[in-house]
């Protein structure tokens, strides 16, 4: 008895060695398998900014000026290229964002440059640079690398230049080996270093990798608790579904606006904010309701009742001459009562559909003959958040904005740091050139009012003026002008 009690103990321990080894060699196939395709992503994104070089070699000898359109053409039909900068004679002779006002900085030294903070961003950045000899090239800056660096279920990945490291969160840091392993791109100068989290990957096998009774039992388990969170989880997205529903229904989501001034502090119009005001009187913000109408697909619905609000308000008035900016989904454009309501709306004022750069357009050709269709009532477009998405000048080429409104985050510093001077002076050019009409956003303070005011912005909108109002308030004010 003894004997066989030992047998099986024996058994069992070797069939557990050959189950771990097992894993282990699964492991490590899925986590080679996993950089690889880490790393192909990132070198695609290289290729991309690799094929522009033989379409920009016309551009050697030609001053700046003559450089700036087709450096900026490139970066916005490119989604994976944020600027392009020319070195000639080993120094910075022009850039796609700012000229030929690029700072005395050096070279770079490595194909895939990595620096700690990027003039613009104030964030570390990662560019490709194409060497055409040693004292000229083309640096290419890229978006967004960093995403993929994400955290994978076996350790840590951050990209490498044997000289600097990127991880997770756009994080910087010296180049110093520890116990990170290391995968090599084939094409490109940077490698993956992989830092190995052994208990994660072992806990994670565990859970699939079981001999047949214990994965039985597992598997029983993990589904009558499945089904509980499941359950769980539907009938608490189901009630948040039908609470916002009805707060909708009930018009608890109001309209507020904040008013868009003149040069000379006169109401021009204002940007109308969806605002939660439930029974009690409690605010929601819009940071907890709006991503979970965006879940339960209930954007569509809260748009057509915050246009009914407004029509109603504005149903028995003649036409004021307002601008009235409303922020609008690319799905909302194609729904049929969405329209009907625009169009009465615009029949009381300068309706003005806004929309964000945060979310790329799906079908370009199809949003397009649409807002011929809004235009034909006399609808204008706005590019909201301007400078902060994904591809500024491509939309600007792609699609007919009438207004461009120029992120906050561009006014916030246009009194202590020059680069963002020079971005607005650049973006007014721009916009005076394709005839474009600008509102700056967020201003805050006098000395931002004036230099706005010195670089011929006429239309602003932020604390400095007025702040979100309810509709009602809004039209008191407007009336008694």
């Amino acid at each position: 008895m003894k004997f066989i009690f030992n047998k099986y103990v024996v058994s069992v321990i070797i069939i557990f060695i050959l189950f771990e080894y097992a894993i282990c060699v699964d492991y490590q196939r899925y986590v080679e398998s996993n950089i690889k395709k880490t790393i192909e992503k990132i070198d695609l994104r290289f290729d991309k900014a690799a094929a522009s070089v033989d379409e920009l070699i016309d551009l050697k000898g030609k001053t700046c000026e003559e450089m700036m359109l087709p450096l900026q053409k490139k970066v916005a039909r490119s989604s994976s290229i944020n600027s392009i900068s020319v070195i000639q004679d080993g120094q910075y002779f022009c850039s796609s964002i700012v000229g030929s006002n690029i700072s005395k900085k050096s070279i770079p030294e490595k194909e895939i440059h990595i620096k700690e903070k990027n003039l613009l961003t104030g964030q570390p950045s990662i560019s490709y640079y194409h060497r055409y000899d040693d004292e000229n090239g083309l640096q290419f800056y890229m978006k967004e690398i960093p995403l993929e660096l994400e955290d994978s279920r076996f350790g840590q990945i951050s990209l490498s230049n044997s000289q600097y490291v990127i991880s997770k969160g756009n994080v910087f840091s010296i180049h110093a080996l520890t116990d990170e392993k290391v995968y090599s791109s084939n094409k490109y100068d940077f490698h993956l270093l992989f830092k190995y989290d052994r208990w994660s990957s072992i806990k994670s096998y565990i859970v699939d990798k079981r001999l047949d009774i214990v994965i039985s039992l597992l598997m029983l388990i993990l589904m009558l608790a499945l089904l509980r969170i499941l359950s769980n989880t539907s009938t608490r997205f189901n009630f948040n579904f039908y609470k916002l529903r009805s707060a909708i229904r009930q018009n608890q989501i109001t309209p507020y606006v904040q008013p868009i001034v003149s040069a000379k502090e006169q109401i021009i119009g204002g940007e109308v904010l969806a605002r939660w005001i439930k029974p009690c009187g409690t605010i929601i913000s819009p940071l907890e309701f709006i991503p979970q109408m965006e879940r339960f697909g209930l954007i569509g619905e809260m748009t057509k009742s915050i246009l009914r609000q407004l029509h109603d308000s504005y149903k028995n008035s003649s036409h004021n001459g307002l601008r009235i900016s409303v922020n609008l989904t690319e799905s909302c454009l194609y729904n049929d009562e969405i329209y009907s309501l625009c169009k009465q709306l615009s029949e009381k004022c300068i309706l003005v559909l806004e929309f964000t750069e945060s979310t790329e357009f799906e079908n370009r050709e199809k949003i397009t003959s649409y807002m011929q269709k809004f235009r034909a009532i006399g609808v204008k477009f706005a590019l909201d958040d301007y400078g902060t998405g994904y591809s500024s000048l491509q939309y600007l080429n792609y699609y007919q904005f009438d207004f461009i409104k120029i992120d906050k985050s561009f006014i916030d510093d246009i009194e202590t740091n020059s680069q963002s001077l020079k971005i607005l002076e650049n973006i007014i050019l721009l916009a005076n050139n394709l005839d474009i009409k600008l509102v700056a956003e967020g201003v805050e303070n006098k000395n931002q009012q004036q230099i706005l005011n010195e670089l011929k912005i006429s239309s602003h909108q932020g604390f400095l003026y007025f702040k979100p109002m309810p509709l009602n308030d809004f039209n008191v004010i407007i009336n008694a002008k």
